[in-house]
This record gives structure tokens, sequence and C-alpha cells, in this order.
């Protein structure tokens, strides 16, 4: 589904921003997270799975880091492991491997690894999000001190 298509415009966006407005406030951002899994899903149904995985890890992660300071940098840290993994493994792995095999004149053989729709963007937003987390906490100690 793509922005400017007719089933975009004419039904699944007045359905949510109907949705939203009739909707209890304390389910809205679970309405909006189940549309927007729903239009992601629409493009790209192979990669939804993805997508929750990292959406979840991410959101653990910022509850964890949130809770346990004292454990917050070795939380950061392997948050961006895992994220720039994700990013790394999708868009790079077979350039990696090509640069590898022209390199030292190998025969690695390469994925046929398709692209998810929008990783680059959901994980650098993701990763921005993690570090507002470090950086709101580190506020709320200053005011609190």
């Amino acid at each position: 589904m793509v922005f400017s298509s007719f089933i975009f415009l004419w039904t699944f966006l007045p359905i949510v921003f109907i949705g939203y407005f009739i909707i209890q406030d304390k389910y809205k951002n679970i309405f909006l997270l189940l549309a927007s899994l729903i239009f992601y899903a629409w493009g790209e149904p192979k990669y939804i799975l993805l997508m929750i995985f990292s959406v979840l890890v991410n959101y653990i992660i910022g509850l964890l880091m949130h809770k346990f300071c004292f454990y917050k940098k070795i939380l950061l840290v392997f948050d961006i492991i895992i994220n720039l993994g994700l990013l790394g493994y999708f868009k790079y792995f077979n350039f990696v491997i090509e640069i590898i095999n022209y390199s030292f004149n190998t025969k690695i053989e390469t994925f046929n690894i398709p692209l998810p729709i929008g990783i680059s963007f959901f994980t650098f937003q993701i990763l921005s999000l993690i570090l507002r987390i470090l950086k709101y906490d580190k506020k709320i100690k200053s005011i609190l001190s």
C-alpha cells in the first residue's frame, strides 16, 4: 500500500483516523501500533515478524534501561549491536561477501537476501528512541539531585 494509492487514501487512512478518535485514550497507542503493522504487512508481509521482533526487543531494552540505571551503557551497546547487526545483515551481507571474493579471489556463495521495506528508517528511528531514553533519564536525575 502506497501513501498515494486509493486504498490508502479512501479506506485505510479514514479507518485509522476515525478509529483513533473513537477508541479510548489508553488503547490509542496499541491501535496505532496495530495499524502500523497492518500497513507494513500490506507492503511486505514476509518481514512483519522481523519488525515485531525489532519492536519487542527494543521495547524491552528501553524498559530495562529505564529500570536498571547501572546497566544502561551495557544495554545500549547490546541494543546498537542488535539493530546494526540486523541492518548490516539485510543491507550489506552480500556486498561484504562480494568484496571478500574479489579481494581474495575466493568463491564464497552469496545469498539472495531481499531487503525489507524501510529497514534503515525503522532501525535508525528505534536507535534514536533508545538514545532519547538515555538522555531523558539523565535529565530526570539532574532535576532530582
